[in-house]
């Protein structure tokens, strides 16, 4: 995904699936929709939950992907440090997330989607993978401890810490990242769509 143009229609078309997702969130988190009983009631509550987890894989790749467009697109280095800073501290930070919430991932899919647990477990093997090829535990935590979240008191650090990531190959960091992590969105996209299909089961039988 290094074609400007082509990050651009994804850009746009997960920025449409973002605001749906989120208005429908709200929409359920207002109150002003309630099942008709106990069982549909928390069906919605669980809903709710994978709804919440879609925006949040959504509005990582936003970030992250945007920060690829500017890579592709910049012409001066210093977008290009500021576009890398930017990419690579959105990779530490939605994967740190990501992180938090894996055990409780997990734990959903196999107790709701068992169907689809060898997929979730291609795309954890697929994480771990992309975390040693890219140095996720040296260079991009180092990265964003010294350089990324805040600026050193040592601008020396701080500026060394910004060069060691300005590299062709970091290109490829944050477009592999940008894959997993639109990867991530169409997997969750089909636990939301089975999940409906369960609710819809649930409301008509009353169960």
């Amino acid at each position: 995904m290094y074609n400007s143009k082509d990050i651009l229609f994804h850009i746009n078309h997960y920025q449409s699936e973002l605001d749906e997702s989120y208005n429908l969130l709200k929409l359920l988190e207002s109150g002003n929709l309630k099942g008709n009983n106990e069982p549909a009631q928390e069906s919605i509550e669980e809903i709710k939950k994978h709804i919440k987890y879609l925006c949040f894989f959504t509005s990582c790749f936003l970030d992250i992907a945007s920060s690829l467009r500017g890579l592709v697109d910049c012409e001066t280095d210093w977008e290009r440090k500021f576009y890398f800073k930017n990419g690579f501290v959105v990779i530490y930070e939605s994967l740190k997330t990501f992180g938090k919430h894996q055990n409780e991932i997990r734990n959903l899919i196999s107790r709701d989607f068992n169907e689809l647990e060898p997929r979730f477990l291609n795309i954890t093997l697929k994480l771990k993978e992309l975390k040693k090829e890219h140095k996720y535990d040296t260079l991009i935590t180092k990265f964003r401890n010294k350089a990324g979240a805040h600026y050193d008191e040592n601008f020396a650090e701080y500026f060394e810490h910004l060069r060691s990531i300005d590299k062709p190959i970091s290109v490829k960091t944050v477009s592999d990242f940008s894959n997993f992590l639109m990867s991530l969105i169409v997997f969750w996209s089909d636990i939301t769509d089975i999940y409906y299909e369960k609710i819809t089961e649930r409301m008509s039988s009353g169960k």
